[in-house]
């Protein structure tokens, strides 16, 4: 009996490895869309449906900084005012997440500010919104620099909010993705466990860290912070934020995006999306009633 349950232990995590699927909900390297800027909504086919959101001609698709090929570009200038951001998006047909809850989220982005001794904030975004209404946003992490520290002491750090029960306020303590250098292209990966409500894990170039413990971020809505349930769009953007009179030309680049779900696992038998002894006991079970 021993012998058999070790036979079928191995039969199950190998099943789990060999039939684990991915489904793909947006993935591009860019390098097939027309140069230029994005046009207002929807957007232009040439350029897969990228589109301006806050206003023109503040984002381009370019090859003169890239991965490989081409690559997105936003920026804001030293006339924005405070506040200002340029953003561009891209609109998706939600995905079932009932089947594919373990949500992942992969970037390569390059960083720059015109003056790395300025102290004023630095401030990127890569997000996914959704419903119940639009606007809730899903996953994404932020980038960050300065903030009253000058910019080539603080450099580029990776950030993630979470909800804390009452707002998403206090954010994900982070120990990779941290000092980060300006102008190098870095690789980021996050994932979520939509079904759990729940972070799985940050990797920036190579370093993970496990991130279990912490919530996804809500949305308020009439008073009432919810978890959005669809995924609807892509968007990235980046703001202007002075210092005093101090302030900076900033830009940042994306290239290789991907968002994909991972479907649930054929071993994961007890449907908690991990492969573990509760579903080798469900199999044993099932094995020895002959089912």
């Amino acid at each position: 009996m021993t012998r058999c349950l070790a036979v079928m232990s191995v039969v199950v995590f190998q099943f789990c490895c060999v039939h684990a699927e991915v489904s793909v909900f947006y993935a591009t390297d860019f390098d097939e869309l027309a140069p230029g800027p994005t046009q207002h909504h929807p957007g232009d086919e040439a350029q897969d449906g990228w589109y301006y959101g806050d206003r023109s001609d503040h984002d381009e698709i370019q090859d003169a900084i890239v991965v490989d090929g081409r690559a997105l570009r936003l920026s804001i200038s030293l006339d924005d005012n405070d506040g200002d951001q340029t953003s561009v998006k891209r609109e998706l047909t939600p995905p079932d997440l009932s089947q594919t809850p373990m949500v992942t989220l992969e970037a390569d982005f390059y960083a720059v500010t015109s003056d790395q001794e300025a102290v004023n904030e630095y401030a990127a975004h890569l997000d996914i919104f959704g419903g119940p209404h639009p606007g809730f946003l899903i996953t994404g992490f932020s980038l960050s620099s300065g903030n009253g520290i000058p910019k080539n002491i603080r450099k580029v750090n990776v950030g993630l909010a979470c909800f804390n029960g009452i707002d998403n306020n206090v954010p994900v303590p982070l120990s990779v993705g941290q000092g980060l250098d300006w102008e190098t292209w870095h690789h980021v990966k996050l994932v979520i466990d939509q079904r759990a409500d729940r972070y799985v894990s940050l990797m920036v170039n190579g370093e993970t860290q496990p991130l279990g413990n912490y919530a996804l971020p809500r949305s308020p809505d009439e008073g009432v912070w919810k978890r959005g349930q669809l995924i609807e769009q892509i968007q990235t953007l980046i703001a202007a934020r002075h210092w005093d009179t101090e302030k900076t030309a900033d830009a940042i680049y994306w290239d290789n995006i991907a968002l994909y779900g991972r479907c649930p696992l054929k071993a994961d038998l007890s449907g908690d999306c991990k492969v573990d002894m509760e579903d080798l006991a469900i199999f044993a079970a099932e094995w020895l009633m002959g089912t």
